[in-house]
């Protein structure tokens, strides 16, 4: 089976984005709890707290609702701010070590980005670091409905369909930082292998997941394992060449 793309999470894969979420989320919670600057959830008070709290929830709207104390509506509110609150911090988040070297290198040049962070603000990124024309799709928050971010398995096809990638006896490289990114990875595989049944298609398509535990996750403690598991950006290199080879 030949390796058809690569596609990657953005907070905490390709980017240390904890200091700019934390500024951004607290402009969007003002407008759900005024005082906020006085009663400062525990989350919010370093980063630290902001890592321990993101991978302790599966999701952003978990996270908003215990962490935050928003109702589903305002969390769905809050969804609709986060873009533009996020395009008004101009501030560029530190690329992961080695990966500015590495991404050009990777023996796939499709790839893609599936965040539920923004678009717009991801492209900005990459392009300071000269990166935006090895990800043509970037499947953001706003590219997706409020029910069907991570891990509905949306953003993923819609991303592939962006890259106009033809899956079919093909492999597929998911990497995340997440326990749910694994699972928005075999979510995405399911509904593949559905599509190639209903066209009667003696095809296969298959997805390996990369966890990554440099930015303070521990993929050893996800209730659905990934393939492979790093510990530095180098190592994903490494491990899609032996994909490749194998």
């Amino acid at each position: 089976m030949k390796l058809a793309a690569i596609l990657w999470d953005y907070d905490g894969t390709l980017v240390d984005s904890t200091k700019k979420n934390i500024r951004v989320t607290k402009e969007v919670l003002k407008h759900f709890i005024p005082e906020i600057e006085r009663n400062m959830p525990k989350a919010l008070t370093s980063i630290e707290e902001y890592q321990k709290a993101n991978y302790k929830y599966k999701n952003w709207k978990e996270l908003y609702e215990h962490a935050y104390g928003l109702t589903m509506e305002q969390i769905e509110d809050a969804g609709k701010l986060w873009s533009p609150y996020q395009l008004q911090d101009d501030s560029i988040p530190e690329l992961f070590d080695g990966l500015v070297d590495i991404i050009p290198r990777l023996p796939v040049k499709v790839q893609g980005i599936c965040s539920q962070n923004g678009a717009k603000s991801i492209e900005n990124t990459l392009a300071s670091y000269e990166l935006a024309t090895f990800f043509p799709a970037i499947i953001g928050v706003d590219e997706v409905g409020f029910g069907e971010q991570k891990p509905n398995p949306a953003g993923f096809l819609k991303c592939l369909s962006k890259l106009g990638i033809d899956y079919e006896d093909s492999l597929l490289i998911y990497i995340g930082d997440h326990a749910e990114d694994v699972v928005f990875a075999k979510n995405a595989e399911k509904c593949l292998l559905e599509q190639l049944r209903n066209k009667n298609s003696n095809s296969t398509v298959k997805v390996i997941t990369i966890g990554v535990n440099y930015s303070g996750s521990d993929a050893s403690t996800w209730g659905v394992k990934p393939e492979y598991t790093v510990t530095s950006p180098k190592e994903i290199e490494s491990i899609i060449t032996e994909i490749i080879e194998n």
